[in-house]
């Protein structure tokens, strides 16, 4: 009887786990997760922001691993020039015939700001985050 209920509470537990790695293809929890991802960024917990896109992404697990170490490095470096962060805005979505949508964020520093682009793209059955980009440069911007 012991166990039983051992093998079935590992099984329970499992499920939770295995449930949480299932990607969700579905747009609205795409660009939810896209925010998510930008809330926890400007927590600072740069690293486990990173790690949303290894389930919902066709980035793959080893370059992700590899994004999260170089982007903690640079944050680093940021934050001396930039200061603080101060919050983020989604200040753009654009779609391509229901195939390919950027989501362009502003992440705000004290004295600067980055742009963060997520390009999430439909393949029929359903949605990816396919392209992740950051960049401090304004001129794509206007």
């Amino acid at each position: 009887m012991l166990k039983t209920t051992l093998i079935f509470c590992l099984f329970f537990v499992s499920s939770f786990s295995f449930g949480q790695l299932k990607a969700d293809t579905s747009r609205t929890n795409l660009n939810a997760l896209c925010d998510r991802f930008m809330e926890t960024f400007q927590t600072g917990k740069f690293s486990d922001a990173v790690q949303l896109l290894k389930i919902n992404s066709t980035l793959g697990e080893l370059f992700i691993d590899d994004l999260g170490r170089t982007v903690v490095e640079q944050m680093n470096n940021i934050n001396t020039n930039y200061k603080k962060i101060t919050g983020y805005s989604l200040v753009e979505e654009k779609e391509l015939k229901n195939i390919l949508a950027r989501r362009r964020y502003i992440l705000k520093f004290e004295l600067h700001f980055l742009t963060f682009d997520f390009y999430l793209y439909n393949n029929g059955s359903g949605w990816t985050i396919s392209g992740f980009y950051y960049i401090d440069d304004q001129k794509g911007l206007f």
